[in-house]
């Protein structure tokens, strides 16, 4: 393990970077950053570890532009939080398949091949904050797999579960950027048909984010800027065009989720569990969240629905109401 200290100013949270050998796949260096609360803040005791989508890597919950980033926010009010770059994405070791055509491997880094990542990053925030638990956020994609985590692996490791943007057992809707899948769904054949990784251009990720905001309310919704703020350390300088690989694993769990397929059993996750979405999310639906909300294990589960807020509303506007519902739910007193 390393770690490389990244001051953030006398009086703000203390920036870390650490970067820990996975457990089963040799050569593989997972990147977390890290947040501390600022000096004279009280620690809370139970850390948070914060799991991304299938494009953003971690800077989704850590945008560079001032005031705008949410692990600052959450080391303000008392967090020690860590986010995680899982394999293929972010600071994590690229695969080697990354370096050919995609074509010539099967789809990479799918959510039950993840597992081991978001089990040893909190394995390690266990040993680093001396916590017993920590609570765990996946969104997006990041909601399956942590979803199919706290289904088969966490169990005492974990505290509470935050599901931001759930995906569950879509059957309503299919965003226009997920390929078909053939039906009966065959997984084999859609990791060989998607290849191992995708390349994603910025002005993509821009038009299916405008896409999903009223067009007279983009400004008010989304800071200026944060989009190339978001994916800038990403992009490839040797590419021509304003573009970065991702891996394809997340499609094949996506076409099961859109099918109507779950990837994880809701019933089987027992801790207290807080789902929460924005109002004009297209991905993550409201028939879905209530679908899966009904479905799970936990007996202190809670479903908040944020206005405003579109599938990134982490990076938008709608930021501080988000981060009041999920510290309002870490910080309760209520069963854990």
């Amino acid at each position: 393990m390393s770690r490389i200290a990244v001051s953030t100013g006398a009086e703000g949270p203390a920036a870390l970077t650490h970067e820990i050998a996975s457990s089963d796949t040799p050569a593989l260096r997972l990147h977390l950053r890290e947040r501390r609360p600022p000096p004279g803040v009280a620690v809370r005791p139970t850390p948070l570890l914060l799991v991304h989508g299938a494009t953003i890597a971690s800077a989704l919950w850590d945008a560079a532009l001032p005031g705008w980033s949410w692990m600052d926010r959450l080391a303000e009010d008392g967090h020690r939080v860590f986010a995680l770059d899982l394999r293929g994405y972010g600071g994590s070791t690229r695969p080697a398949c990354f370096a050919g055509s995609a074509e010539d491997a099967r789809a990479y880094a799918r959510a039950s091949e993840v597992l081991t990542d978001v089990s040893d990053a909190v394995d390690f925030v266990l040993a680093e904050t001396g916590a017993r638990q920590t609570d765990l956020l996946g969104g997006s994609w990041g909601s399956v797999v942590c979803g199919m985590f706290m289904a088969d692996h966490a169990r005492a490791r974990v505290r509470r579960l935050i599901l931001y943007a759930p995906l569950y057992a879509q059957t309503e809707t299919r965003p226009d950027w997920l390929p078909p899948a053939a039906h009966p769904l065959d997984t084999d054949d859609l990791e060989s048909q998607f290849g191992a990784y995708r390349w994603v251009s910025l002005d993509d990720l821009r038009r299916r984010w405008d896409a999903e905001i009223p067009p007279q309310e983009t400004p008010s919704w989304r800071p200026e800027g944060m989009l190339e703020t978001m994916v800038a350390d990403y992009i490839d300088p040797s590419e021509s065009g304003q573009r970065f690989q991702v891996p394809n694993g997340t499609l094949v769990d996506l076409s099961c989720v859109f099918s109507g397929k779950p990837v994880f059993e809701c019933t089987r996750i027992t801790a207290p569990t807080l789902l929460v979405r924005g109002d004009a999310d297209p991905i993550s639906t409201h028939a879905d969240a209530c679908r899966l909300l009904a479905g799970l294990g936990s007996v202190t589960k809670r479903y908040e629905i944020i206005p405003n807020g579109a599938h990134f509303m982490v990076a938008e506007r709608a930021l501080p109401k988000l981060h009041s519902i999920v510290t309002g739910f870490l910080q309760s007193n209520g069963p854990s």
